[in-house]
């Protein structure tokens, strides 16, 4: 039986491998490829340096282009702004299928960098969903100019251009409620959280050696390493038997390099893909998201907290967004103030302690995302908004 649903994902994010962007999207497609579903993926100014054989493909099934990898700063950059916009809009063309629902799924909303293929969109009789992730008026980071100038102008086109969504996806209550006021009653509003895929068979007893400490995603000043790192520093101090590895990637990270270097209990690992990855969640004894305490990051959530949870290992967690909206303190995660070092600092020194409680809360944890962050749960409810269009 032929589709009656075609969907092109549009965003600024890696693909095929990536982080929690990349993930989110993953899942999604992979629900609607196995419910019969066409799908595309176009992906907005990949970072990097990209061969010509690398910027179209297919992957799991679902074809790809990349497009903008040549936009850089210069007297090159006019030209380039064409072909982007040129090859984003032909992509669009081409993979409009007559007689079904076109959905284009734009990926952080409206942006300078989609606006137009979003207009292009919507004249050719797609419908379009905006997937809202992040309240972006808070960020907290220091930008530089041009960062400043792309968030302003996110704010600006958000404002006037949002009456083009005929859907809304948001990953939080928070921006649910910010996002309510904000469109019309009449185009559908779906929270969808993140997601995990939970194989937790539960954790054995821990190996011998220092209790294996991890933190994995990126080094955004929201991420609150600076407050994990003084926390460990402390706990280390105080009761040795415990190792830190970080791994990721960010342009902050060379910011903690210094104090990396300087502790030989604290490891970078950098950037691991796919399997590795995983591999090496698993592998820790306890896994960490310490947020700040910021608007911005509350009004997010943070997507590795299910890749964390789905491990069956024990997690600490700020207590931040919609973190008690699942979980409950000491039952499926040990949920800490925002930004205290002295409250992580204590749960670190919990675990150390008490391993045995420690796992069970781990292995409640992996139950909690069985429940409430199933990727077959979330692609359902994205296919129920399409269909509702």
């Amino acid at each position: 039986m032929g589709s009656d649903i075609n969907v092109v994902f549009m965003g600024k994010f890696g693909y095929p491998s990536g982080m929690a962007s990349t993930k989110r999207i993953q899942h999604f497609l992979d629900y609607l490829n196995l419910n019969s579903a066409s799908t595309r993926v176009l992906q907005l100014r990949p970072t990097g340096e990209v061969p010509d054989e690398d910027l179209e493909g297919s992957y799991q099934g679902t074809p790809y282009r990349r497009i903008g990898a040549d936009l850089k700063l210069g007297f090159s950059l006019l030209p380039a702004l064409f072909r982007y916009h040129r090859d984003g809009i032909v992509a669009l063309k081409q993979w409009r299928v007559p007689q079904v629902r076109n959905v284009l799924y734009s990926y952080g909303g409206v942006t300078v960098e989609n606006l137009l293929f979003i207009l292009a969109a919507k004249r050719m009789g797609y419908f379009v969903v905006f997937d809202i992730v992040e309240d972006s008026t808070y960020i907290d980071d220091k930008l530089s100019l041009p960062g400043k100038l792309r968030w302003l102008a996110g704010e600006v086109l958000d404002r006037f251009f949002l009456g083009l969504a005929d859907g809304v996806v948001v990953i939080s209550n928070y921006l649910r409620k910010l996002y309510g006021k904000k469109v019309a009653l009449s185009v559908p509003l779906c929270l969808i959280p993140i997601s995990a895929k939970c194989e937790a068979q539960g954790v054995g007893e821990r190996e011998p050696g220092p209790m294996r400490i991890v933190y994995a995603g990126s080094f955004a000043r929201k991420d609150g390493i600076e407050q994990l790192l003084d926390a460990f520093e402390k706990v280390q101090e105080k009761k040795g038997n415990c190792t830190l590895m970080l791994c990721g990637t960010g342009a902050s990270v060379k910011l903690y390099q210094p104090r990396i270097a300087a502790n030989p209990a604290i490891q970078y690992i950098g950037y691991l893909e796919n399997s590795a990855f995983y591999r090496f969640l698993q592998g820790a004894d306890v896994l960490c998201v310490t947020r700040t305490g910021s608007t911005y990051a509350n009004a997010g959530f943070p997507f590795k907290l299910g890749e964390y949870l789905a491990t069956g290992n024990p997690v600490i967690v700020s207590d931040v967004g919609d973190v008690r909206r699942y979980l409950s303190h000491m039952e499926d995660a040990i949920i800490v103030e925002p930004g205290n070092v002295t409250a992580i600092a204590g749960a670190l020194e919990y675990c150390l302690d008490h391993p045995e409680t420690a796992a069970k809360i781990g292995r409640s944890g992996a139950d909690k995302c069985r429940r409430y962050f199933d990727p077959a749960a979330n692609g359902r409810l994205l296919l129920q908004l399409i269909r509702r269009l």
